[in-house]
């Protein structure tokens, strides 16, 4: 799952944070290293540089949240998101001088934002490798754990449609939708795109493992965490956060099923 495991890997990221503040803090980059002494340099580092790691993260979420990772090449993503947190983090850092009674001139603005979009984006780079190198290392474990279980330990799903799916997503499928001409898989590793359409996979799948809520979803037994409501209109909140809109074409259906509540 793609929040889940990205929400898992950031207590292990703080000694690679609390690196880069060290790091920083003894080099004094941005002219920090003629205006301020080693302790100051720590403090303002250790301040900035968490507030900005915390901006980095939030933006992550929120893209991961929003499915844009994963529609997105990977790289404008995370300059993306490092330019964004920029945003705030320069107004941080105007404020941290200031109250260190070091105020920047304003004129100065444009090239403090460079400054730190560099940082940002740096961060933000960081944070994705770390991510993805954890979920492959996840996704290396499920394979194992697969291949090594008993033919009664895996759950029965049909093998036609599990061939069309990469084994780093495992097993545990949560949901399908549609893209054009392409269907995205979800699991609780993470997701893919085959060219399959939507009702070929549902029939392939049956009626056992799951329903359709949706013209675009199909969402596995099992998988639905949690029922919201956007405008209204229910929303199936999934194991990995995603949110599956439902249709009233399909509504009644999964009421009588017990799905809505």
């Amino acid at each position: 799952m793609r929040e889940m495991t990205f929400w898992r890997t950031l207590p292990y990221q703080f000694p690679w944070l609390a690196g880069i503040i060290a790091v920083f803090a003894f080099t004094g980059p941005f002219g920090t290293y003629a205006d301020m002494k080693l302790a100051t340099r720590v403090a303002f580092f250790g301040a900035t540089g968490t507030l900005m790691w915390l901006q980095v993260v939030g933006l992550n979420a929120l893209f991961r949240h929003l499915g844009l990772t994963d529609r997105w090449p990977t790289l404008v993503c995370r300059v993306l998101i490092g330019v964004l947190a920029s945003v705030p983090g320069t107004i941080e850092i105007f404020v941290f001088y200031a109250w260190m009674k070091r105020p920047i001139p304003l004129f100065v603005a444009w090239e403090v934002f460079a400054q730190t979009a560099v940082l940002t984006v740096i961060l933000s780079i960081l944070i994705g490798l770390f991510v993805d190198r954890y979920r492959h290392a996840e996704a290396d474990s499920e394979r194992a754990r697969v291949a090594d279980a008993r033919p009664s330990d895996v759950a029965p799903t049909p093998p036609d449609f599990f061939r069309r799916i990469p084994p780093a997503l495992g097993r545990d499928l949560l949901a399908l939708e549609m893209e054009d001409h392409y269907l995205r898989i979800h699991t609780a590793l993470g997701s893919d795109l085959i060219l399959l359409r939507l009702r070929d996979a549902i029939a392939e799948l049956g009626p056992v493992h799951g329903r359709q809520v949706h013209r675009s979803w199909w969402v596995a037994d099992g998988a639905v965490a949690s029922v919201e409501r956007n405008a209204g209109k229910p929303v199936l909140t999934l194991r990995n956060g995603l949110g599956v809109p439902v249709s009233k074409t399909f509504r009644d259906q999964l009421k009588e099923a017990g799905w809505l509540g």
